[in-house]
């Protein structure tokens, strides 16, 4: 399936909210209602700000895990990396809408090697 490069951005974040749970989610409501995520990162957000750990953070999780399982499909990112190859991180990380942190997904992902 060939993708844009807004979708495979956004195949990366699905990975990383399946794989880090709803504090990897951006905060863009154009992104979280396509997914159907908006409800749920809302009800992190305001567990978190209350101080509840655990359980049901973990649920929450798992809830958004199961949303969006049916929207992840595989992908080699293709134009991700070769904007890297092109122009480096930091053009790369200027189309992402994600923390640093996330980037290292990215590089783990397509086999890319960060560069210094």
């Amino acid at each position: 399936m060939d993708m844009t490069i807004q979708e495979e951005i956004e195949q990366l974040v699905l990975r990383c909210i399946a794989a880090d749970g709803l504090k990897a989610c951006p905060k863009d409501f154009t992104f979280l209602e396509k997914y159907k995520l908006k409800g749920l990162y809302f009800t992190f957000l305001r567990a978190v700000t209350e101080g509840r750990t655990g359980l049901f953070l973990e649920e929450l999780d798992l809830r958004a895990k199961d949303t969006i399982k049916w929207n992840i499909f595989p992908t080699g990112f293709p134009l991700l990396r070769q904007k890297y190859g092109m122009e480096g991180k930091d053009a790369l990380m200027a189309r992402l809408y994600l923390e640093e942190r996330y980037f290292r997904e990215l590089v783990e992902q397509t086999g890319m090697e960060e560069r210094p």
